[in-house]
């Protein structure tokens, strides 16, 4: 992408994300982004059709980047463990793709809402294991419905980075990582290291 574009949809970013301290995305227009972006409306109209195109186009670009991290360590021929171990990298990943998004990731939570969010990573988790996963995993007898697996992942996942946000992100991705990490292989009763009483 152009240098010009970035610099220029950086900007409306930043622009949007300040607007959003004082007020409601829906009230926020088009005139607004572009004065706080010291840009003019010809040029907006350049990038988007609208404000939610914008977010649409948002939405798309944070997706697009955590499927191509998740794609990143599959091999065709992984077996189960392989293909579990693996995650953990890819996790990694993800967090550091959260980091370096933090700004972005915060407008779509605030517009979108925390539910509709979420519900967006359920289905890409489900999409991604349905049609990318090995043929040895994808054929795997599963004792439960892959959806229950993509539906406790991605709530993890969000109420995760809710946390990273709100305490300004004081561990590394690689330390978040290692909790959910544990918490997904382990449930929190082992991950948190309280054994259930023998008696």
């Amino acid at each position: 992408m152009d240098r010009r574009v970035m610099k220029t949809r950086k900007e409306i970013r930043k622009a949007l994300l300040s607007l959003m301290e004082e007020k409601d995305f829906e009230v926020i227009t088009v005139l607004d982004i572009t004065k706080h972006a010291n840009i003019n409306r010809g040029t907006f109209y350049l990038h988007y059709v609208d404000k939610y195109d914008l977010l649409e186009k948002y939405e798309q670009e944070l997706f697009e980047k955590i499927e191509h991290i998740a794609l990143k360590y599959l091999k065709v021929d992984d077996t189960m463990y392989e293909f579990f171990h693996t995650r953990y990298p890819t996790i990694v990943q993800v967090f550091h793709c959260v980091q370096e998004e933090q700004e972005l990731l915060s407008i779509l939570l605030k517009t979108r809402g925390l539910f509709s969010f979420q519900d967006r990573v359920k289905n890409t988790f489900i999409y991604l294991f349905r049609n990318n996963a090995p043929s040895k995993v994808s054929e795997h007898q599963f004792s439960y419905p892959i959806e229950f697996i993509a539906l406790f992942a991605s709530a993890t996942f969000i109420s995760v980075i809710q946390y990273w946000l709100q305490s300004d992100m004081k561990q590394t991705p690689e330390q978040l990582a290692q909790i959910m990490w544990d918490i997904f292989l382990k449930g929190p009763i082992g991950a948190f290291g309280i054994l259930p009483s023998t008696k």
